[in-house]
């Protein structure tokens, strides 16, 4: 198994991959944004997209993203981890993140965090291999608005 960066190649893959990650956790994003942000963030220096690879088939990917806020400076999102079920428990999603923790650290982020939804956090438990990690319950809570789509 070889950790690498995504490339636009990638793409039909990771976007597959993403619709099974997505059902896991519970989120409803469409196919075609699916593609669209991917192709956008391997693009993007602020993200990062890391592909786990057997032979010549990606089976899992790690992303992140950077972001600058007056509390940290800059700070880094993991902001999604999967590996397909037949290779959990091999050490490749501890690879994955540790992948987008370096990225994160030689870009300068002084912090960074996740997001569990609470489908994967009832479903897989994430919060104990996340504590493994290192990561800690910051006690803070999520929230969001989406923003409406220009007609």
């Amino acid at each position: 198994m070889i950790i690498r960066p995504a490339t636009p190649s990638d793409l039909p893959r990771l976007a597959a991959l993403y619709g099974m990650f997505f059902l896991e956790d519970g989120i409803a994003t469409a196919p075609e944004t699916i593609e669209a942000n991917l192709a956008h963030m391997i693009k993007d220096p602020r993200a990062t997209i890391f592909v786990a690879q057997e032979a010549e088939e990606i089976e899992g990917f790690s992303a992140g993203s950077l972001t600058f806020g007056i509390e940290f400076g800059w700070a880094a999102e993991l902001e999604d981890l999967f590996v397909i079920p037949a290779r959990r428990g091999l050490g490749w999603a501890r690879k994955l993140a540790a992948a987008v923790l370096e990225w994160a650290e030689a870009n300068g982020a002084q912090e960074t965090y996740l997001v569990i939804t609470s489908q994967a956090q009832e479903e897989q438990g994430l919060t104990t291999f996340y504590e493994r990690l290192g990561f800690e319950n910051s006690g803070r809570i999520t929230m969001f608005k989406a923003t409406p789509a220009e007609s």
